[in-house]
């Protein structure tokens, strides 16, 4: 669904022309000529952002622009001026408009703006929607609005109200254990059990007693009959971690669990029946190990009905704005801190690192930082100490719109995402500026001038 956009500005022929250009731009834009009618739309329909001018008949756009604020507090406002009301747009960035544009403006650079906005937007909603699921309790989290993340979110919806067996597989610390909470949460067994056996925490000659319990005097040792972790996740579900380090005389009985929902106990010789679900995960290829006969492969195949691959988390930098967020709301309690955010400087530092230990790394990561931490904002500092390896320098990941509640200042955190957008469009054109500026959607003498505001060598980046 195209984005609204509400469009406030007195001279009608620039209204029409911006209209025009956010049609093409494929927006939903809606025209007015005064600040009065834009609060009473603002006040009657739902808006995704607001233009307007700060020079206005009658009510002027700082009024205006609080007035918008209270009607529809989740949209972002960008403002326009005149040259000589440039004091007056710097007033409304301060009192919480987005961005401001002093007229004439290039378009292009308006649509880029435009469209961080609205990420941002997007951003900030998913951080208040994760904040208010955690105050509620409502069951595990995903965080996460990368195309590979929201590809995971899609198949947990579409599995989770069914009874098939899942496979998720993916590097340690991407969040397996996580993902299998939030199909238990949306399953019609979310009352039932939920029993977690960890395959490699377990000796080989405890693990059948412990998956599928035990007789009286079965082995020495057997004083008393015992229920296996099946038996106790009857009518709910069983999430078996590492299954690739289940030890293959142990696999032909999990297949009967798995096809017959039948178990047997050790030295039982009657067959219980069971009504459960099965959730696996592994940080192993298990297809290989088939193909080497490491692992049964009618049980991967029985396993694998639907499969989830995560991605690591050097695969969704992204990702890093959300979870950072995510974990600072979770931790500021825990150590007694109101963390507000992460410096920039300590933002490229995340987005320079290659996360080997993924989500889980990052979190503690986080939290020795904020306990070293001296003030509100974890600073470049603070983050390398935390650090568990040496950083790799590299630009941070183009297009990432880092949230307010993650980067601070506004003005300086997009002075730093235009730099790294124009790093990653010279790399990409291996320094040929008229090619970096149309991959920008500008001029290459609007290029040029931002390549000098930025201290940007583009001989750095040869074809």
């Amino acid at each position: 669904m195209a984005a609204r956009i509400l469009v406030i500005d007195d001279d009608a022929a620039f209204r029409e022309m911006l209209c025009e250009a956010l049609l093409s731009w494929h927006f939903d834009p809606v025209g007015v000529g005064s600040a009065e009618e834009g609060v009473a739309r603002a006040k009657a329909e739902a808006f995704d952002l607001v233009l307007t001018d700060v020079m206005l008949p009658g009510m002027d756009g700082i009024e205006g622009l609080s007035k918008i604020k209270e009607a529809v507090p989740g949209s972002e406002v960008i403002v326009m001026s005149g040259y000589s009301a440039r004091e007056k747009a710097l007033e409304a960035v301060k009192l919480g408009a987005y961005d401001f544009f002093s007229k004439p403006f290039s378009l292009a650079e308006m649509e880029v703006v435009i469209r961080r906005a609205l990420e941002r937007q997007e951003l900030l909603g998913e951080l208040r929607r994760l904040k208010s699921a955690m105050a509620s309790g409502k069951g595990p989290i995903i965080v996460g609005q990368s195309l590979a993340m929201r590809a995971v979110v899609d198949m947990v919806r579409r599995v989770a109200p069914l009874d098939s067996t899942v496979l998720i597989t993916g590097e340690s610390g991407c969040g397996k254990e996580v993902v299998a909470d939030a199909i238990q949460a949306q399953s019609k067994r979310a009352d039932m059990p939920f029993i977690k056996v960890n395959c490699a925490a377990i000796p080989e000659n405890l693990l059948e007693s412990e998956l599928f319990g035990h007789e009286k005097g079965a082995f020495t040792g057997a004083a008393a009959q015992k229920k296996g972790k099946f038996e106790l996740a009857n009518k709910g579900t069983i999430m078996l971690d590492e299954i690739g380090d289940m030890p293959l005389f142990l696999q032909p009985k999990l297949l009967r669990a798995v096809e017959q929902k039948q178990i047997e106990r050790v030295g039982g010789v009657k067959p219980i029946d069971i009504d459960i679900r099965i959730i696996a995960a592994t940080n192993q290829d298990l297809q290989t190990m088939a193909a080497a006969k490491t692992f049964r492969a009618d049980l991967y195949y029985r396993l694998s009905v639907a499969a989830i691959p995560l991605p690591p988390l050097r695969e969704r930098k992204d990702d890093l704005p959300l979870l950072v967020g995510h974990f600072l709301e979770r931790i500021g309690p825990r150590v007694g801190v109101n963390l507000r955010g992460v410096s920039r400087e300590g933002m490229q530092l995340l987005f320079a690192y290659d996360w080997p230990g993924n989500v889980r790394q990052l979190a503690n990561l986080l939290e020795r930082a904020a306990i070293m931490s001296s003030g509100e904002v974890l600073t470049a500092q603070e983050i390398s100490r935390a650090l568990d390896a040496p950083v790799r320098q590299q630009p941070a990941e183009a297009g990432v719109c880092l949230p307010e509640a993650v980067a601070g200042n506004l003005r300086d955190t997009l002075q730093d995402m235009e730099r790294n957008m124009i790093l990653a469009a010279l790399q990409k054109a291996g320094g040929v500026q008229k090619d970096a500026a149309r991959s920008l959607g500008v001029s290459p003498k609007n290029l040029w001038n931002k390549i000098q505001k930025h201290r940007i060598d583009p001989a750095e980046y040869p074809a």
